[in-house]
């Protein structure tokens, strides 16, 4: 699977803001802007206390008492209560367009995996898509918290400041805030190319670490099988070790930026201040001057700091974000053409000179071509790697053919809308795919708004029933992650009960009771006689004894169709399919070429 190239630099901010903009509705805009108009009244508030101050020192200095002393007091701390209010305003405006951003942009991202192709999945793992999926968000969330919280409230701070300095003549003190920006401007330029390159490896090696994490888990039965604990073990932790190197190196990259900025702090603030002092015993400036500047150079340091660090949080946030980028432009599934169509055969299944690949150069199925006819039942046999498999997927358009047609009733399956060809269509597979949730979720599953009483009849006739009456919650058990709380068989009849309740117009069963009893499988193959007389069957078969009944069987070698007829035509050829079931009756092991 190949994917569309992330994009980088101004590109990549382009795109990320789409994304975040085509995401954030009217209430996480609504909210975002109380949070700037916040924002914004905090910072003004804040650079203008220190003038009350001022005010309030200059007349203690002087000797000046009365009712404007407590006046000021007043307000000064009036001033300190209302930043604080403010800016927990600002906070809870933030959350909330941050939290529904969360729910959205998750939701989005849930709605996009599951549209990509199979092609995509084939290349990744579950745990590298939930780790993607974190660090996207994390990085929206520092993008939004930089930009919203940080460098718009601190620009404003910043020229607030700058303005009541140039109105009290203070252009010495400017020229020192200029030179400890410029000072902070190169560190931080530099400290940001170290620290994204250093969050870029560590955020790759941290989703492979849960890749590896989250693949273990899903394989834990072969684990315990093969004792191989210690193993697995081991090869987590050299991940582990991995991470937890990059992380450092990422956090002595934080480290060496945060030193130099400490050091450009300390030496701006003790210039400004001995400045200051000098300026005061020379009767340049006024006690409440000196306490005015020396709150600004806090004040203005501060906000400095904040830009710089602002600035390698945007970049961190880029980095996260990469990732979640790459997948949003990978390319959904292929819809269906401009000019769908309405089906209305009932039901024929034509391959017309088929051929697929998944590698380059490794071709699957090639110039295959079969038909189902309306309501027949048409049986696919070969050895393990013929291609059996890789009809299903292109049936379901889970895979588009290299070349070649595929149609139903006459209509190529491009022009139709892949929820109609799949709501045409249900699915025994022969490795039952079941939901971490109730069995009524899981056969409800078919055909979505079941009654309860459809969900029993299915249930009746996939054998099952009986079974789930015998236990404690009944439709209300729960069957673990993956079904793994149920045998092999009972997994396997949930699946056909699934399909049973769907009542498909084609049916493809995968080898569909090869984990049943033989008592249990008679049952159930006389209600597939009963139920499906009237839909076309696609049967893929590994037991030929199964498919006796089938209407015609394709023989699939290496890709191709080799032979096709009915079981006493086969037979009677003496080819590839006779030698397999002779081997079948006689218990030989015969493998067909």
């Amino acid at each position: 699977m190949e994917l569309n190239a992330a994009p980088t630099g101004r590109a990549q901010v382009r795109e990320i803001a789409a994304l975040v903009g085509s995401q954030a509705g009217t209430f996480v805009r609504t909210r975002l802007a109380l949070t700037l108009g916040l924002a914004a009244a905090v910072s003004v508030n804040t650079a203008l206390a220190p003038l009350i101050l001022k005010d309030l020192v200059d007349r203690f200095a002087h000797g000046q008492r009365g009712a404007s002393v407590p006046v000021l007091i007043g307000l000064y701390a009036l001033s300190q209560w209302v930043a604080r209010i403010l800016g927990a305003l600002r906070e809870y405006c933030h959350a909330q367009a941050d939290r529904r951003m969360y729910r959205m942009l998750s939701d989005h991202w849930l709605q996009h995996v599951m549209s990509l192709p199979l092609r995509f999945h084939l290349e990744r793992q579950t745990g590298a898509l939930s780790e993607t999926l974190t660090n996207g968000l994390r990085g929206c969330q520092m993008l939004l918290q930089n930009a919203v919280q940080t460098l718009v409230p601190v620009t404003i701070e910043f020229i607030a400041v700058a303005v009541v300095l140039v109105s009290f003549h203070h252009f010495a003190f400017l020229l020192l805030f200029a030179i400890a920006l410029a000072c902070y401007g190169v560190v931080f330029a530099y400290g940001t190319v170290r620290v994204t390159t250093a969050a870029r490896v560590a955020s790759q090696e941290q989703v492979q670490s849960r890749a590896a994490m989250t693949d273990q888990i899903l394989n834990y039965e072969i684990v315990k099988h093969f004792a191989a604990e210690p193993l697995m073990r081991e090869r987590f932790g050299e991940t582990l070790q991995r991470t937890e190197s990059a992380w450092l190196r990422f956090f002595k990259s934080r480290l060496l930026n945060d030193c130099m900025t400490a050091s450009i702090f300390s030496a701006f603030l003790a210039l400004t201040l001995l400045y200051a002092a000098w300026r005061l015993q020379e009767g340049g400036l006024t006690l409440g001057d000196f306490v005015l500047v020396n709150t600004y150079a806090f004040q203005l340091v501060r906000p400095i700091e904040m830009l710089g660090a602002a600035a390698q949080g945007l970049s961190q946030s880029f980095v996260y974000l990469e990732k979640m980028m790459e997948v949003f432009n990978a390319s959904p599934e292929p819809r269906a053409s401009s000019s769908p169509v309405v089906l209305e055969g009932a039901g024929e299944l034509t391959f017309d000179q088929v051929s697929v690949a998944y590698q380059r150069g490794r071709a699957v199925l090639k110039e295959v071509s079969f038909t189902v006819s309306p309501g027949s039942t048409v049986a696919l046999v070969g050895a393990s790697g013929a291609g059996k498999s890789t009809v299903l997927r292109l049936l379901m358009r889970l895979l588009e053919p290299d070349s070649g047609h595929i149609l139903l009733d006459g209509v190529p399956l491009t022009r139709l809308s892949l929820p109609q060809l799949r709501s045409a269509i249900a699915v025994v597979p022969q490795e039952t795919l079941l939901f971490n949730d109730t069995l009524r979720y899981n056969i409800g599953f078919g055909k979505w708004g079941s009654t309860q009483e459809e969900i029993e009849r299915a249930a009746r006739l996939a054998c099952l029933h009986e079974f789930i009456l015998s236990l404690p919650q009944g439709y209300d058990t729960r069957v673990g992650e993956r079904g793994i709380k149920l045998s092999g068989g009972e997994r396997q009849r949930v699946s056909i009960a699934r399909a049973l309740l769907k009542r498909p117009q084609i049916i493809v069963l995968d080898e569909p009771t090869s984990s049943l009893d033989g008592r249990t499988e008679r049952a159930i193959q006389e209600h597939f006689q009963e139920i499906f007389r009237h839909s076309t069957t696609l049967v893929i078969a590994h037991r030929l004894s199964t498919i006796l009944h089938a209407d015609q069987i394709v023989v699939l070698e290496e890709g191709r169709v080799v032979e096709q007829g009915t079981h006493e035509q086969l037979l009677r050829v003496a080819g590839s399919y006779a030698a397999l079931y002779e081997s079948q009756q006689s218990g030989r092991v015969v493998l067909l070429r």
